[in-house]
């Protein structure tokens, strides 16, 4: 089959063809992609037809798992159905030598050549039974030999459009259950591990109170917290006069007679010492609040 460059907005793809196009373009997919048959349904609409259409193909199909269906309501309780491969009509629109991009939307050529009830595509022929079903088949029955790609242009496109992932899909229905049964496993465990481990901090949370009443600790982290900084601030404050009283220590020229602390106020007393000295070596480091001197005692008040 030789490359045809195609201007029409419209292909009639077989299962042979190869063409070239750069621009947009819808596809009428020949019967050689899939199935049709006419069925009485006792059903009120096509969402509820759609659970049985795998038992209705099984007749004629061998395996059904891998097939996409789709139907149109003729009238009460009668459907129109369709069963057909994604994969196969994805490769062949590949192999035609059409860029996915380009492809507008596809359909059924059941649905849309009506007006021509036998023709010719390429080196094929195609007619609708007394069944109004479009097959394909042997050449030289045709009574008529019309030409259907040079007459594509006369074809108004139904709004049956064929609900089709054009992508490659490389998992198999099989695989997919596979995948999914085993995601539902993990999930089933991750569960279980997560209401254990709900299990475990809930025990551990009762063994804590429990601790806590018999060392009567109070209940609570805000208390807990309060508590803590509380004795902290007190240890602060110790560890701070310390310092203090280290350094007024270490300068042995001034005779300390005298330290005594009230809230967070250090009361000194010097002996005969120069009062000018002293003020100078304390301000080194620390605040003196008052300083005065009193039958040659001096008195310095240092806050902590």
């Amino acid at each position: 089959m030789s490359l045809v460059l195609n201007k029409s907005n419209m292909i009639f793809l077989c299962s042979n063809t190869k063409i070239e196009v750069s621009h947009k373009v819808d596809i009428i997919l020949s019967p050689e992609f899939y199935w049709v048959r006419i069925f009485n349904i006792p059903v009120k609409n096509i969402t509820q037809a759609r659970h049985v259409f795998p038992t209705l193909f099984e007749d004629i199909l061998d395996n059904v798992s891998d097939l996409s269906y789709q139907a149109i309501k003729l009238d009460e309780n009668k459907y129109l159905c369709f069963a057909y491969i994604n994969k196969k009509i994805y490769e062949a629109i590949k192999n035609s030598g059409i860029n996915l991009s380009l492809v507008n939307s596809v359909y059924f050529a059941q649905n849309e050549c009506k007006e021509f009830r036998q023709f010719m595509v390429e080196d094929k022929s195609f007619l609708y039974t007394d069944d109004d079903i479009l097959v394909k088949v042997p050449n030289g029955i045709l009574n008529e030999n019309i030409n259907l790609n040079e007459n594509l242009h006369h074809i108004n496109l139904s709004n049956n459009k064929v609900d089709i992932k054009l992508y490659n899909n490389f998992l198999s229905s099989k695989q997919i259950y596979l995948i999914l049964a085993v995601s539902l496993l993990f999930s089933i465990i991750n569960f279980t591990k997560i209401y254990d481990y709900k299990n475990s901090i809930s025990l551990l949370d009762e063994k804590i109170e429990l601790e806590k009443q018999k060392s009567n600790l109070p209940s609570s982290m805000i208390q807990v917290d309060s508590i803590i900084s509380k004795y902290k601030n007190i240890a602060d404050q110790e560890i701070r006069k310390r310092e203090i009283i280290s350094y007024l220590l270490e300068n042995s020229s001034f005779k300390l007679d005298n330290i005594s602390l009230e809230k967070d106020i250090l009361t000194l007393v010097y002996q005969n010492s120069d009062k000018t000295k002293v003020e100078e070596y304390i301000n080194k480091r620390y605040k003196i609040i008052s300083s005065k001197v009193e039958n040659l005692d001096l008195y310095i008040r240092i806050k902590i």
